[in-house]
């Protein structure tokens, strides 16, 4: 399986994808209850792809801290990592059809901005054009052909891709996941990141806290 780390040839060509479709399209998966739970279930980052599921960081939105409680499909909440009254950052496994369609294939990648809510499902994605001319074949296989889709160039500059957090924040991020600082049990510890990274514990503390913070709070555009 593909994780998060995996490294990409730089005369690889990619691409990026995006589908929408209505909650009734996907009424008979799993997660289509998650829009009657939760206003919002925004994808923030790959951890890792696994045989089980892709494990994620999900942003979920709700009135009622109930909701987190409930029955609903699509995914497991492994742990959770920041809370407040009205939205939670969550390590989950993704487990659904959808999530295990992207589990058995190493060369696309779930990106910002992804997520379920009333509206339905947005999905972006990036990947090779052969695995997005495949996914979108799983696709139509899984649910019909009852979605809208967008394919775009490479264009890591484009504002609909325009990531919540500033550089340093992400790149310190990403490094914690890449270690294993949110596995369980942890695979590192901030002082393991902070050598491996020549900065101070003290540095790598206030980015991952503010990257959290950033996360958990940021408004739905």
């Amino acid at each position: 399986m593909g994780g998060k780390g995996d490294t990409i040839p730089a005369n690889i060509d990619l691409r990026y994808m995006q589908i929408e479709m209505s909650l009734e399209t996907g009424a008979n998966l799993p997660g289509a209850i998650l829009a009657e739970r939760f206003y919002s279930c925004e994808f923030i980052s790959l951890i890792e792809k696994t045989s089980e599921g892709m494990i994620c960081f999900l942003k979920l939105e709700y009135d009622d801290p109930k909701a987190l409680n409930s029955e609903f499909g699509g995914f497991d909440i492994l742990e959770v990592k920041s809370k407040n009254p009205h939205s939670v950052l969550v390590k989950v496994i993704i487990n659904g059809p959808i999530g295990l369609l992207f589990c058995d294939m190493e060369d696309v990648w779930w990106v910002n901005p992804s997520q379920l809510s009333s509206n339905g499902l947005m999905l972006t994605m990036r990947g090779t054009k052969t695995a997005l001319r495949t996914v979108r074949h799983k696709l139509s296989e899984l649910i019909g052909n009852g979605f809208s889709l967008k394919l775009g160039t490479e264009n890591l500059q484009g504002p609909e891709f325009v990531d919540i957090l500033p550089p340093k924040q992400r790149i310190v991020l990403d490094k914690a996941i890449e270690m294993g600082y949110y596995s369980r049990p942890r695979g590192c510890t901030q002082r393991d990141i902070a050598q491996s990274m020549n900065l101070k514990q003290a540095t790598v503390s206030e980015h991952l806290q503010s990257a959290e913070a950033k996360i958990i709070n940021s408004s739905n555009s």
